[in-house]
């Protein structure tokens, strides 16, 4: 085993090795999306995309930002965050949800141009 600088080289060779597999999944699962765009599912296109954005972010956080390494101080932070966003989505939906659907009343195009001189002669 060579050492250099406290790193053991297969230790990176696995690090770099696992980076780029993450890396190639997620070229992979945004494929996936692009092609998912294509076909026509009905609402099966909006749980699919929000499905594969789902792993994709769930990859970058554990591989790249490292969560699998973290601290609990830094897990526990990282479903703080993540709680909250989810508790801000259910307000909205809530929010929303519950609205009168009062439609604008209907209002016949006119032209603005004449009101406002441009266009007039002198």
């Amino acid at each position: 085993m060579n050492k250099t600088d406290g790193t053991d080289r297969s230790d990176f060779a696995a690090e770099v090795g696992g980076l780029a597999a993450t890396w190639v999944a997620l070229i992979v699962l945004m494929l996936a999306s692009l092609g998912s765009a294509y076909l026509q599912l009905g609402v099966g296109n909006v749980l699919a995309g929000l499905a594969i954005a789902t792993v994709k972010t769930a990859l970058v956080v554990w591989f790249f930002m490292q969560l699998r390494r973290a601290s609990a101080m830094t897990r526990i932070a990282g479903a703080v965050g993540l709680a909250t966003l989810l508790l801000l989505m259910a307000l909205s939906h809530a929010d929303y949800g519950t609205r009168a659907k009062a439609p604008a009343p209907w209002q016949s195009p006119q032209q603005i141009a004449p009101a406002l001189g441009v266009g007039a002669t002198r």
